[in-house]
């Protein structure tokens, strides 16, 4: 998607601000906030898989699990 903007320039013509319609900086902040989910939601399921791989190799016996005193210490 294009947006229409223009600039606002200073004396001496260096551009200095952006003026966009508001439908378009709405459609921005829109995106913006899909982003952030997107992003949250990325780390959360990272963070889940990590865990499970960690299970996994405690299970194995190729890791020691984590007392109950860490596992709160990590929140």
């Amino acid at each position: 998607m294009s947006f229409h903007m223009q600039y606002l320039t200073d004396q001496k013509g260096n551009k200095n601000a952006v003026l966009l319609a508001l439908k378009d900086w709405e459609k921005i902040q829109r995106d913006l906030k899909d982003y952030e989910k997107l992003k949250d939601k990325r780390t959360f399921f990272k963070g889940l898989t990590d865990s499970f791989n960690e299970v996994e190799l405690i299970l194995q016996g190729k890791k020691k699990p984590n007392s109950f005193d860490d596992l709160l210490n990590e929140l």
